[in-house]
């Protein structure tokens, strides 16, 4: 489900010039239509999204035994996970986590600051694990089970906005 960055293309029975997509489409002339490929469409990205997607791929292509362990890369269904979950709870003003590999294909994600220690382990999709620390006194959030419900995520991540 990953959004492309292309553009909008429009075909045409007549020889009228491309529309270019804003967001809704008006034809050029009334004998002409528009199919979308969304491989094609053109989206605006998050600045988060630049920074996760090219720390993503460099996870991707991590080599077996970049631990010293024996561990391979982040799987691939574990980094698509993530970028739900991402999507799902991330505004454009959410700073961009940092994203750490793990031992068997999985990964962490971090956010470290405003008296914040939020850290999500992401073993496999559908199975991660929420950790806060508050440094305000407020009791923490210990590797609290998520699997489809990112509900307090969301809510702790509005904190550093």
């Amino acid at each position: 489900m990953e959004e492309a960055a292309l553009m909008f293309q429009e075909l045409a029975y007549s020889d009228s010039p491309p529309v270019e997509w804003n967001g809704r489409y008006q034809p050029a002339q009334s004998n002409s239509f528009a199919l979308v490929e969304l491989s094609n469409l053109q989206v605006q990205e998050s600045a988060w999204r630049a920074v996760v997607e090219k720390r993503l791929n460099e996870l991707l292509k991590l080599r077996k035994g970049w631990d010293g362990h024996n561990s391979g890369p982040v799987s691939s269904a574990t980094a698509t996970f993530a970028r739900a979950i991402l999507r799902s709870v991330m505004t454009d003003e959410t700073p961009p986590p940092a994203l750490v590999p793990a031992n068997g294909g999985a990964l962490q994600l971090e956010w470290h600051q405003q008296g914040l220690d939020i850290e999500l382990m992401i073993y496999r999709a559908t199975d991660a694990e929420l950790t806060v620390h508050f440094h305000d006194g407020r009791p923490s959030i210990e590797e609290q089970s998520l699997a489809t419900d990112f509900q307090v995520l969301s809510g702790v991540l509005e904190e550093l906005i």
